[in-house]
């Protein structure tokens, strides 16, 4: 039969148990609002008997089992996905819908300097003899080189904004690896001395979310306690508690815009196969739609230029000279827009324009500047002249565009509702809570 004392000792380590559930609700209560904090419950379990009386067990209270996290495997399995998705999708939307030099409805761009550049040399071949208008003219073919050049640069910053970019998140990656790494020897420690590390595990969680939205990274958790991170290409970002390191290095091939290396601990850098999240989606920005607006920008001032040459040169100037461009636009195609301009045999010279369609008919014919007007229609190496195939180049970067922001509507759509449901298993109720305090 228990004695006073025994009964006492059962109702203190009960009330013990019930105060931990108490003060567990309580944490919950003080940590509703600090994201990435996940609802605990104390687990409690009734004590072996320690009594007899005749055929009946008398129990001895209660005791706290463990005080665990709660959350839903099943939605954390989809979470680390949905985030890479959208951080993926919304940074190349924003990085697209941020270059403007491609903009259609910009005034002062490449397209009213086209259409300035004809207007000029149609006045020129109504008086081929008048220097204001061939001043004009002249400074009508300068102004289409600057703003090929301009419209050219405007692209090429933005892509290198976008290295910036790419090159803080590659250090936030780097820190974050670094973090996950730590947390996994400090959680496996703390596991091995029979504690549940609740805060750490936060703490983890935390920055393998933000590793899922900067890289993509899938998380595998061991059966020690750890978790490790691979990225798409298979390669291993954390692996127990090592971390790779990242670095986003000048690439040659790409105009030396940066490329993406990862190295595992003491090993040389490689090449980066695949990157998701973040990194991917400035990586799809740079390299997509804006890349190949530099390239189509670079064969329209190189057709163009060329098209245009070609009747310049079969004209005559004021001094009866022929053969003279009208611009320097290179060997080819790569990197004309950014060093077109007007050719050194006629810079500073509005004489040397080629107006006239024979020597003999200087200075007032203008017969051979109406035939370079005549190119505003040609049709150039993609079948449409200039201002359809800038026109074409502006709709097919709006198409992409827009396609990219409606993809990372539908991310972040998906995203948003997992982050719901995950509150929903996760977040702390404070009516819930308090409840529970009362009982």
């Amino acid at each position: 039969m228990a004695d006073l004392f025994s009964i006492l000792s059962s109702g203190a380590a009960s009330l013990g148990a019930q105060r931990a559930a108490a003060a567990t609700a309580s944490n919950n209560l003080e940590n509703a609002n600090t994201p990435g904090y996940a609802r605990q419950v104390a687990v409690l379990t009734e004590t072996d008997p320690s009594q007899t009386i005749g055929n009946v067990s008398i129990g001895s209270g209660a005791s706290v089992q463990t005080v665990q996290q709660v959350r839903d495997r099943f939605i954390e399995a989809q979470i680390p996905a949905a985030y890479g998705q959208a951080s993926r999708s919304s940074v190349a939307a924003d990085a697209l819908e941020s270059v403007h030099a491609l903009d259609p409805a910009a005034t002062g761009g490449l397209g009213d300097a086209i259409s300035g550049f004809y207007d000029a040399f149609r006045q020129l071949s109504q008086n081929a003899g008048d220097p204001s208008l061939r001043e004009q003219a002249l400074a009508a073919a300068a102004s289409l080189a600057q703003s090929f050049q301009a419209t050219r640069g405007g692209i090429e910053t933005a892509r290198s904004g976008l290295d910036a970019q790419l090159s803080a998140d590659v250090n936030e990656v780097n820190t974050q690896a670094a973090t996950v790494a730590q947390l996994n020897g400090e959680v496996r420690a703390a596991q091995a001395s029979g504690a549940q590390p609740n805060d750490l595990l936060d703490a983890r969680q935390n920055a393998v979310d933000r590793l899922a939205q900067l890289t993509g990274a899938t998380p595998v958790a061991s059966q020690n306690g750890d978790v490790q991170l691979c990225l798409a290409g298979g390669a291993a970002l954390v692996s127990g508690d090592h971390a790779a390191t990242l670095s986003a290095l000048p690439d040659p091939s790409n105009d030396g815009h940066l490329a993406l290396q990862i190295a595992e601990p003491g090993g040389a850098p490689t090449a980066l196969v695949a990157a998701g999240g973040e990194l991917g989606g400035v990586l799809d920005a740079r390299d997509g739609a804006p890349k190949g607006g530099v390239t189509a920008v670079d064969q329209l001032a190189f057709d163009l230029g060329n098209a245009v040459n070609s009747a310049h040169e079969a004209g005559f100037g004021l001094d009866g000279v022929s053969g003279r461009p009208l611009f320097d636009v290179g060997s080819g195609p790569a990197g004309a827009a950014a060093q077109i301009a007007v050719s050194s045999a006629v810079a500073g010279n509005p004489s040397a324009l080629a107006a006239a369609s024979s020597a003999a008919a200087v200075p007032g014919d203008g017969a051979n500047a109406l035939a370079l007007v005549g190119t505003e229609t040609t049709a150039l190496s993609g079948g449409l002249d200039a201002a359809s195939t800038l026109s074409q180049i502006t709709s097919q970067f709006g198409a992409a565009t827009q396609s990219a922001r409606t993809v990372a509507d539908h991310d972040s759509a998906m995203k948003d509702q997992l982050d719901q449901l995950r509150q929903s298993a996760s977040g702390v109720s404070i009516d819930d809570e308090l409840i529970q305090m009362q009982q």
